[in-house]
């Protein structure tokens, strides 16, 4: 058995288990936000208790602060159901989920971990294996500490050799998305593997993983380099990748940046899961060179926690780019998910780089959403267009 299918078997408690075998595992850590803890607390059947609370995760990052009054009332009930039940909060902007998990619950290989989000399987990074699931579907996950599922097959590929000069994480991240997207992992597993995923810093393999939850897939992680397979079912060699960026309507539309080169920009966000940490703002400006943002652009950055933020302070990070012409928003995710700060109307088009380019995503489904890497963003924010560079 692969690292995988061992890891599903010790938190089933069997020694085996094999693709299409009905299990039940042993969940470590269980995830919701205020994007999603709505619908849990309206499908909670009253006077039950998380069966351990300890466990379970709850941020406030997708409206916070509270842009509307709805969103204020629902932060305050997810307060109260906290305090009742005993979980974990995070409600002063600590960070956004994911990388609140990182910064705080120790993520470890083999890990199991089940939240109401699309992309839980961020912590794949760390070899941790993470489902998404549906907020009604978490409800009895948070009953029990268990979770049911159907052993998924499992798709292995291998990263070899190292990323060019001027080429991101991010960018294999699109690569993979453009060679995987489309429903080729549906109901699968993806595991990465190879001196291509394993030398990159915990961040970019973060940042590599973030987009593991557009591919379709029921689950995706970077398996321990003791753990490597002799075979794979396909090596991409980073060495020979370029800058990519995905192309409305759809996250998997991905094409070089040359292919769209000169397209005028009103909006630049870097920051949230998908390139909120230090080194994502650290490339954004090496690109920027210390030149202004372009008259025509948004330069939005969300830091992806307290931590990331003050060590962009203690650094003099967060002055320059203000300097250049950044706006520098609260940890958390931003304006990526269309809640609050920075939302577009009709006739704006975005470079950003996070997770989701569907139409209306971040506000208005009439403007436009590419995706690409904070050097890619950081280029384009001072040229006031998308840049082939």
């Amino acid at each position: 058995m692969n690292f995988f299918l061992k890891a599903l078997g010790a938190a089933a408690g069997i020694q085996r288990v094999v693709p299409g075998e009905e299990i039940t595992i042993n969940v470590d850590l269980i995830l919701a936000h205020d994007g999603t803890a709505a619908k849990i607390l309206a499908a909670w059947p009253e006077g039950e208790q998380v069966a351990q609370p300890a466990k379970v995760v709850f941020t406030l990052d997708h409206a916070m602060p509270a842009p509307t009054i709805a969103s204020r009332q629902l932060h305050l009930q997810l307060r109260a159901y906290a305090r009742r039940q005993g979980i974990n909060l995070f409600e002063r902007c600590e960070g956004v989920l994911h990388q609140v998990v990182a910064e705080y619950f120790h993520p470890r290989a083999g890990m199991i971990i089940a939240g109401a989000d699309g992309h839980v399987t961020t912590a794949g990074a760390f070899g941790v294996i993470a489902f998404s699931l549906a907020p009604a579907e978490l409800v009895p996950v948070l009953l029990t500490g268990q979770l049911p599922l159907v052993v998924p097959e499992t798709v292995i590929v291998t990263i070899k050799g190292g990323l060019p000069p001027g080429v991101s994480p991010r960018d294999l991240g699109l690569e993979l998305l453009r060679r995987l997207g489309g429903g080729v992992l549906k109901n699968k597993a993806l595991l990465l593997q190879g001196e291509g995923v394993w030398k990159l810093s915990p961040s970019g393999r973060m940042s590599v993983c973030n987009l593991i939850g557009e591919m379709g897939c029921m689950t995706g992680m970077i398996i321990p380099p003791e753990e490597q397979v002799a075979d794979s079912d396909l090596t991409i060699d980073a060495s020979t990748l370029k800058p990519l960026v995905a192309c409305p309507p759809a996250p998997n539309n991905v094409q070089p940046v040359q292919k769209v080169a000169g397209l005028p920009l009103t909006q630049v966000m870097v920051g949230g899961c998908g390139s909120g940490r230090l080194e994502d703002f650290e490339e954004l400006a090496a690109a920027m060179n210390g030149r202004p943002v372009h008259g025509d652009v948004n330069l939005l950055l969300v830091p992806a926690s307290r931590a990331v933020l003050q060590e962009m302070e203690a650094r003099g990070l967060s002055w320059s780019l203000r300097q250049q012409g950044a706006v520098i928003l609260p940890p958390g995710c931003g304006p990526c998910p269309g809640q609050h700060a920075g939302l577009l109307a009709p006739g704006d088009r975005v470079l950003a780089a996070t997770v989701r380019n569907t139409p209306g995503r971040m506000g208005s489904p009439e403007a436009e959403i590419y995706l690409a890497s904070p050097r890619t963003a950081g280029l384009a924010a001072v040229a006031g267009a998308i840049v082939a560079g």
